[in-house]
């Protein structure tokens, strides 16, 4: 992991400052279903029981903090690995807050392994950076070449009812996706207010809600990709495209006035992927 210059002027994050939180999960076909078979977890993060929505063999596992949001110094780290043959659906229970801080920042780590034919779809609710905050988010997925990605990111201009519209001060945002060992897609988003106006014509263009999809399968082809950026397009208020970057993958970006708006286009963009890659509709998680 580099951090970039913004975030090392800040200095190393210590345990004196804020909460290191780790979750380890791991997840197995077991007697007919996924289910998680080795996890450890450490406040601030923790993970629940999974759940069967679908009525089927797939997993939904809801991942929380129980501590309300992320303050000054905190580091969380999450890994969750897949074997041949899991099936999972992986959401957050509630929006991701990140409160003011002082000085220094805080991190979010993420690593996610997916071995053989698993099937990862995750899809966590908002992350909404406060005034003040400096927040540093990274994801790396390994892929074998077989398995099944859906991954989502909805990001909030701040608390936009109460004026906060971007008036956090550092902000960045990255997604690493290698497959067989091998980089494929490296996504990065950085955002500091401070150098000038996030919300220009060329960046977020007025509006106050970005999402972002990553997807991945052998099955993903140039035809779903279009129709994929059709969807998109046809947004009504919302602002999005979709293309492949690489065989097998397609990246999504989505601009909305409200985060009803991206959310609900998310949802028909996942929906589209799951019919053709997971061989079912996608529904409203049932948060628990």
């Amino acid at each position: 992991m580099s951090l970039p210059a913004a975030f090392e002027a800040l200095g190393p994050l210590t345990d004196e400052v804020g909460k290191w939180g780790v979750l380890r999960l791991t997840l197995a076909p077991r007697r007919g279903r996924t289910m998680i078979t080795d996890q450890y977890w450490r406040i601030p993060l923790q993970g629940l029981p999974p759940s069967y929505q679908d009525g089927d063999d797939e997993a939904f596992v809801y991942l929380l903090n129980p501590t309300g949001g992320i303050v000054q110094g905190d580091r969380l780290h999450t890994a969750i690995t897949l074997a041949p043959g899991a099936r999972a659906v992986i959401s957050t229970q509630s929006a991701t807050k990140v409160y003011r801080m002082d000085e220094a920042y805080a991190e979010e780590v993420n690593h996610y392994t997916l071995h053989g034919d698993a099937v990862l779809e995750c899809l966590p609710d908002q992350t909404i950076p406060f005034s003040g905050s400096r927040f540093y988010r990274s994801t790396r997925i390994d892929l074998d070449p077989n398995a099944t990605l859906i991954l989502t990111d909805l990001l909030a201009a701040g608390r936009v009812a109460r004026g906060e519209r971007f008036g956090f001060e550092q902000l960045f945002v990255e997604v690493e996706v290698s497959v067989s060992g091998e980089p494929c897609l490296v996504d990065r988003l950085q955002l500091c207010p401070a150098d000038g106006r996030v919300d220009r014509l060329g960046l977020w263009n007025a509006h106050a809600y970005y999402g972002s999809l990553y997807a991945y399968s052998p099955r993903l082809d140039e035809s779903l990709t279009t129709e994929l950026a059709e969807l998109l397009e046809g947004g009504g208020s919302v602002y999005g495209g979709a293309g492949q970057p690489a065989p097998g993958f397609a990246v999504a970006r989505v601009l909305g006035p409200t985060t009803w708006a991206v959310r609900e286009v998310l949802f028909e963009a996942w929906d589209l992927l799951r019919r053709r890659l997971v061989g079912k509709p996608a529904r409203p998680l049932r948060k628990l």
